[in-house]
């Protein structure tokens, strides 16, 4: 009974493990991509791990070079690139009615047997924000956002940062079917 107890408890943090990276993309519809093929780090990201700070960078630059995209130095570079890292605190309250089913009392009464119980679980969310901006006109050309809640694991963490950036750059850039790199 305590080993279904504890699934009980642990079957919503389980799904939640499920749900994956919350990933949002925009972007200005009346930028030409097809312009683009450069960019320099304009903002790098500054957690509080320096670790994850040159993970996000590589799995960035990763996605960028995979689409066909150079970084060069600042002068020659088309675009800007800018993360910024964030982490909040969250909370959810998980019940679990665990309903028995019918009981017989012995004085010919019958009726439900059952238990509610709560409780609450705190987590943190790491959000990761890149915008990428035109060099000339200076403006936000794209951005890109995913969250997901954090691990202690750092094989989980990076996990996770690849499945975001991923998912953020899966249809980049804008309006391009498929923009593979050139062997």
């Amino acid at each position: 009974m305590r080993s279904f107890r504890k699934l009980l408890w642990a079957a919503p943090l389980l799904l939640s493990a499920c749900a994956g990276v919350d990933v949002h993309t925009d972007y200005d519809n009346s930028v030409d991509f097809s312009q683009y093929t450069t960019y320099f780090w304009k903002m790098l990201p500054d957690s509080a791990n320096s670790l994850m700070n040159g993970r996000i960078v590589s799995a960035v630059d990763g996605q960028l070079y995979a689409r066909g995209w150079r970084k060069v130095a600042e002068n020659e570079a088309q675009t800007a690139l800018a993360a910024v890292v964030t982490v909040r605190d969250g909370q959810r309250v998980d019940t679990v009615h665990n309903n028995l089913g019918p009981t017989w009392n012995g004085w010919g009464s019958a009726g439900m047997s059952g238990m509610t119980s709560s409780r609450v679980v705190n987590y943190r969310v790491g959000t990761l924000v890149i915008d990428l901006y035109d060099t000339k006109g200076k403006n936000a050309i794209w951005r890109g956002s995913a969250s997901d809640i954090l691990s202690s694991g750092a094989a989980a963490m990076q996990r996770s940062l690849n499945e975001g950036v991923q998912k953020m750059f899966a249809n980049f850039p804008p309006g391009a079917q498929s923009n593979p790199r050139p062997n």
